[in-house]
This record gives structure tokens, sequence and C-alpha cells, in this order.
């Protein structure tokens, strides 16, 4: 999450074309030098784009049912956060720099592929954000649901909460919605590169599924669900669109989730907001202040993350999209 408001950055990036689930570029990106050619687009090599994950987790599970989300959320942010090195044994001490940022997107790639999923990065000028697509499950397809998160963090330190918590939680997101039946939306689960340097990611992205014309039925953007101060468990809903804030709001008030809604741009959420697109950032409460104290500091750490609030709000999200993805 950015601290200052929206940069506009005049970055060129190829159009991929109508929307096929990989709607465009994402998250922030500064200046420097390139990380790759634009237009490129690289697969990892995976299995195939639809299969569910192998072994015993491979089952549908209901989001409050499904045993292994926290476990898999530690798993996940062990890694972002050197905790654990890489299936390369690189350990990432940082998600700043050219060099760091593509080691953790061969983590991600990695981790997705583990899942038995197909990610590929879109690539811009200055980053590559990394995007799997799940189709709809069968027959004529509603318009595109899109979750993301920003993987990318400050050069501070580790960037766990900010924003460790919100990839973690879109790849448990992507292993809980790949083997779920009846799908009649197309998803694309996006971790976005740079957003701590403008939102030029997301920008990008949101521009491509515009200038493609890509019916976008919604937009869920996660960012810094790490703490929880005063043990109320609220979210904040950053900007949120009244159809989103509605829905989150029904699925929040039975499971006792306090819900308030702020007006923020500082995050990826905007990108979309800024293209006409129905949008929501879900966050800890940073508006309100009851936020982690290590916010872009080198203290922001794995030991740091409440892990029993993370998880309850990735269940919750869970809810929340297996109903919209599953809904006529």
């Amino acid at each position: 999450m950015r601290s200052s408001t929206l940069a506009t950055a005049a970055l060129a990036v190829a159009v991929l074309g109508p929307a096929t689930g990989i709607g465009g570029p994402g998250c922030d990106g500064g200046a420097g030098a390139p990380d790759a050619a634009p237009g490129d687009v690289d697969a990892a090599p995976a299995g195939p784009i639809d299969a569910a994950p192998a072994g015993p987790d491979a089952m549908v599970c209901a989001p409050d049912a499904c045993p292994w989300i926290e476990s898999y959320l530690r798993e996940v942010l062990g890694v972002l956060t050197g905790e654990q090195a890489t299936p390369a044994g690189v350990t990432l001490t940082a998600r700043a720099s050219a060099a760091q940022r593509d080691a953790t997107r061969a983590y991600l790639q990695h981790a997705l592929g583990a899942l038995g999923l197909t990610p590929e990065l879109h690539v811009y000028d200055t980053g590559k954000n990394v995007v799997v697509h799940l189709p709809a499950s069968g027959g004529a397809p509603g318009p595109l649901v899109v979750v993301g998160a920003h993987f990318d963090g400050v050069a501070a330190g580790p960037a766990a909460a900010d924003n460790g918590t919100g990839t973690a939680m879109v790849l448990a997101i992507a292993r809980y919605l790949a083997p779920l039946p009846g799908r009649t939306h197309p998803v694309d689960l996006v971790l976005f590169d740079q957003e701590e340097v403008g939102l030029v990611g997301s920008h990008f992205y949101a521009l491509d599924l515009a200038t493609a014309g890509t019916d976008v039925e919604a937009v869920h953007i996660y960012d810094m669900i790490s703490f929880d101060g005063d043990g109320d468990r609220a979210i904040e809903l950053w900007s949120p669109s009244p159809a989103l804030e509605a829905a989150y709001r029904a699925h929040a008030e039975p499971r006792g989730i306090p819900v308030e809604a702020v007006t923020f741009g500082s995050s990826d959420h905007q990108s979309f907001l800024d293209r006409g697109f129905t949008a929501v950032g879900v966050c800890e409460e940073f508006v309100s202040g009851d936020h982690t104290p290590d916010y872009h500091e080198a203290s922001d750490t794995f030991d740091k993350i409440d892990f029993a609030y993370l998880t309850e709000v990735t269940r919750l999200a869970m809810a929340i999209l297996g109903d919209e993805v599953t809904a006529p």
C-alpha cells in the first residue's frame, strides 16, 4: 500500500487483445531500468490451468471448513518474508528491487504451479504482473471477476503486512476457487508488481481491460490484513462500489466482523475505479487508525502477523467470492 496518492505514469504497455482473462497490465511501475521488453507474456511450466491442486486438499471445501487455510497462509508468508528460502534456494529480505521482485515472481509462479495452475507473466516496460486465469466451468460465461493484491514491498524490509498478507490471501483464494464446481464467471487472479511506486501495474491492467472492452463483474483487492489492536476483527472497505459494500456487509455481519467503508485511493483498487469498474479495496483499519505500527518499517516481519485475524478475513473473502463466481 502506498502512503501517497495515485501517480499517473506515462509508461508504454502492450494491450493483450480481447478479454481472455489476462486483462492487461497490473500494479505500480516506477521509473528505472526495464525488467523485460514490453508485451512479453511468459508462461511458467505447470499443469493445465483448470486443474485442481494435487493431493488430498484437491477436494472442494466450504470456507469455514477448509482445514488448510492458516497453515497455507503461514507457508506462503514464511517464504515471502525470508523465514524460509524459496524452492530455488533464495532468501527474500525485501521485495523492492528488480532482482528481489524477480525472485519473488519465480516463487509465486512455483507456488501457483504447485496448485495445478498455469501462471503467466504480463510484462510492461518496468515490471511484470503474475496472472492466473480460471475459466468459467461451462456454458456461456458471465462477466470477469478480478481478485488481486500487490506482491512488491518497500525497500526497508520483509513487508510482511504490506503486502505479504494480501499476496498470501490471493494464493489461498486461488487454491479454494480452482476446484470449485459451477463457476459461471471467469476469474483473473492477479499479483501486481510495483504498487509501492505509483500503482503502475494495476493502472495498466485496468487500462487494458477498458481498452479491450472487457465485461467486468467486480474487482476485489486485498492489501495489508495483519493487525487488530483492539480485537474487534473489523475490516475497512476502501472506496467501495455500492454493490460490493453490500456483499461484504451481508457476509461479514453473521460472522461478527464489523465493516467500515472509508474513502481511500492509495492502493490498487483505485486504478479500477478510475476506469469505471466496480471495485473495492479490503484492509485492516488503516484509515481508522487500528493498523500495524510496523507499516513501511524494517520491523514489518512475519512474527508481527495476527494469523487468526488474517485467516478469518480470508474465509470471509472466500465466502464472498465463492458466491460471486457461481452466481447466475
